[in-house]
């Protein structure tokens, strides 16, 4: 997949998190039931490069789901 869609799919999805508590965890929880591992590897992948593009919480998600490859903090 495009990674400039990615972006804007995980963007998007940290948007419409109602409860703002907990958007990072919310944003985790729903990569990991939607989306194939493949796209959370390649997102994940172009992270770091790429902080500016990204929302904190989608950041801060990555980083639990990926914390290999994703440092945030």
């Amino acid at each position: 997949m495009i990674t400039e869609r990615l972006v804007a799919m995980a963007n998007q999805i940290a948007l419409g998190v109602p409860d703002r508590r907990h958007v990072s965890e919310q944003v985790a929880v729903h990569l990991r039931s939607f989306w194939a591992p493949s796209m959370i590897d390649e997102l994940a992948a172009y992270a770091p490069a790429h902080e500016g593009e990204l929302q904190p919480e989608v950041l801060a998600a990555l980083a639990v789901l990926r914390p290999q490859e994703v440092s945030h903090g």
